[in-house]
């Protein structure tokens, strides 16, 4: 009886997973998934110096301010008009669609840095760079697609990983919702 009551608790968190990751798909566009000719893994970044994010865990609103005031001092934006959400405050993004040059790029992850997102892991191809970071149970995608022909597309997306937005996004799933 354990056992199974353990198994249904897996599937019910893998369900809630997968619903945040197709929903992760919907809103960066599917860069990911365009085919590449170049292989193109996610590389681990090294241990972090700075110690990790301590405190209370922070609000979609003050993860959206981290957003704001990174891409400001990188010099990169104007942000798209956000979109709507049927899981909010379980979700953050930002996106842009203006040129965003390699030195931007770091300055934006150099500022995501100095306010607390560790930066855990990144994944470049010809078309698209992307980097993972995290801060408390916030799990971070910035990524920045470059294609030939499209204007660049620059997109900054969290999910809060609590019991909470797990939750909400099982609840969203049964209400045949999207989470994004």
């Amino acid at each position: 009886m354990c056992m199974s009551g353990t198994n249904a608790r897996n599937r019910k968190r893998l369900k809630a997973a997968a619903v945040v990751l197709a929903g992760l798909v919907v809103v960066i566009g599917g860069a990911l998934l365009a085919p590449d000719p170049e292989s193109s893994e996610w590389v681990a970044e090294a241990t972090p110096s700075q110690p990790p994010y301590s405190g209370p865990g922070p609000t979609s609103e003050q993860v959206s301010a981290d957003f704001e005031a990174a891409t400001s001092a990188a010099g990169v934006g104007p942000a798209a008009p956000p979109r709507a959400f049927a899981v909010p405050g379980c979700l953050a993004p930002w996106e842009s669609y203006g040129d965003v040059s390699d030195a931007r790029l770091t300055a934006l992850l150099e500022s995501l840095t100095s306010r607390q997102w560790q930066l855990t892991g990144h994944r470049k191809t010809k078309r698209n760079v992307a980097s993972s970071l995290e801060k408390d149970t916030w799990r971070l995608t910035v990524i920045h697609d470059k294609r030939a022909g499209a204007p660049q597309h620059l997109s900054l997306v969290a999910a809060n990983s609590t019991p909470a937005c797990e939750e909400a996004f099982k609840r969203a799933q049964a209400d045949g919702m999207q989470a994004v």
